[in-house]
């Protein structure tokens, strides 16, 4: 299923995207990839300031194709994208949609589920989308990232 085949079942909505917002989704990145560093912070805080480094890389590739994701099943649907707008691999986005899933449990439910491990999993995770992003921006729209 491509992403227009996701619009035509409302999971997606036409949204034209400016240099602006990617810029400032880059900035948010860039911020939570330095947050998410910080080894004060529990594992359960530093894996969920990755996680959202990786969301907003998730969302700035799906607003370059030209969208964004509905409200129901949002992050499900951004980190599903990245298939179709990065190219990325099944694994690697299985492997992000299971951290969504412990991040709901640790941020909702219960602490000391996540480990220091997970927590530089998923950074590492982060950091990889924002290079790919970063890659796909410099090929296709390289004046994204002028001033950066």
């Amino acid at each position: 299923m491509n992403l227009t085949d996701w619009e035509r079942n409302g999971w997606l909505i036409p949204h034209p995207t400016s240099g602006n917002e990617v810029r400032d989704l880059l900035a948010v990145i860039r911020r939570d990839l330095a947050d998410s560093a910080a080894e004060a912070l529990s594992p359960d805080w530093r894996m969920n300031i990755a996680y959202n480094a990786a969301l907003q890389a998730a969302t700035a590739a799906l607003a370059l194709a030209g969208y964004r994701a509905s409200r129901d099943q949002h992050h499900f649907r951004v980190i599903q994208s990245l298939r179709e707008t990065l190219r990325i691999d099944v694994r690697t986005v299985n492997t992000f949609d299971a951290f969504r899933k412990k991040r709901n449990i640790s941020g909702y439910e219960r602490t000391g589920l996540v480990s220091d491990a997970d927590a530089a999993a998923m950074r590492a995770l982060a950091v990889k989308l924002r290079d790919d992003l970063i890659v796909w921006i410099e090929k296709h729209q390289p004046e994204l990232l002028e001033g950066l």
